[in-house]
Order: C-alpha cells, then structure tokens, then sequence
C-alpha cells in the first residue's frame, strides 16, 4: 500500500541547510514514516537530506500538524548517492542501470537527479564503478547523502 493511502505513514520534515547559491533549492525536505515501536522508520529515499537513509528509525517533535526530525535513532545500514544526469534524455537509462544493480530510485525529473538507496546487502563495487565511468565520460555527477559501506579497495 502506497504510504499516502496508509494513515499510520506520516510526512517527517527535514531542515536544509542552503549554500552561497541556494543549493539545495529549498530550506526544506518532507520524507514519508512509518511508526515503529521505538520511533519512527524513514520509507523515502532523501534527495537533499544528509545523513539519513530508508531503513533509519528516527525521533521526531511535532509541532502543531508538523514532524519534524529529531535525531537519528538508529542506521538502517543502506547509503545513500544523489545522480545528476547533465542531458535529460539519459535519465530514464540512468535510473534503469542503478535499479539493474539492485538500487532503488526515486527521480525528480525537473532537475535530473536520482536519489539512490544501496540496501544493506549489496556491495559498493559494480555501482561505483558505473557511475565513476558515467562520471568521467561527462554524463553525470554524484555525490553520497550518506555512506554506510565499505568503500572498496580499489576506488580508494
């Protein structure tokens, strides 16, 4: 069941923090909740958040009809990477390519960017080689939202 049609899911805010040139374009993120028994378990890949990833159980304060993140409870284990793909009509192949390696995605196609989760129980190794060789022939960039894995020997 999709969270917005499960009452027990509600939206957790995030606070960004914005650069010199207004990046990220908003001071705000909103990802989808769950209720655990010892907080609340974040079911939304972050596109600007840092530190946080699905799986994360958090603690929230609400504020009115506001959640608001709180504190980070307890790591999933899943990381994180953001892809900007540079031409729109690689987006789609992109987002195929990392679902291939076993990572779901979640796209905001007015600014070409991925937002990547790596679960717990795949590897580092063909995903950062991919997107280190996309990255080199000019097709993309990215950057980690938060790295839970091991980096492999050979891209260190």
């Amino acid at each position: 069941m999709p969270p917005e049609q499960n009452s027990a899911y509600k939206i957790v805010l995030w606070r960004l923090k914005q650069d010199a040139q207004g990046y990220p374009p908003a001071s705000v993120e909103g990802l989808w909740a769950k209720p655990t028994a010892t907080g609340y378990q974040v079911d939304s890949i972050p596109f600007y958040a840092y530190g946080i990833a699905p799986g994360d159980t958090i603690c929230i304060r609400e504020d009115g009809e506001q959640s608001w993140f709180e504190a980070l409870l307890q790591s999933g284990g899943a990381s994180v990477f953001r892809v900007l793909v540079k031409a729109a009509g690689d987006l789609e192949q992109v987002r195929i390519a990392l679902e291939d390696f076993g990572c779901p995605c979640e796209v905001e196609k007015a600014v070409r960017m991925l937002a990547v989760e790596v679960p717990t129980q795949r590897s580092l190794d063909t995903l950062l080689y991919y997107l280190l060789t996309q990255r080199e022939a000019g097709l993309l960039d990215f950057e980690e939202g938060v790295l839970r894995h091991t980096i492999p020997e050979e891209f260190r």
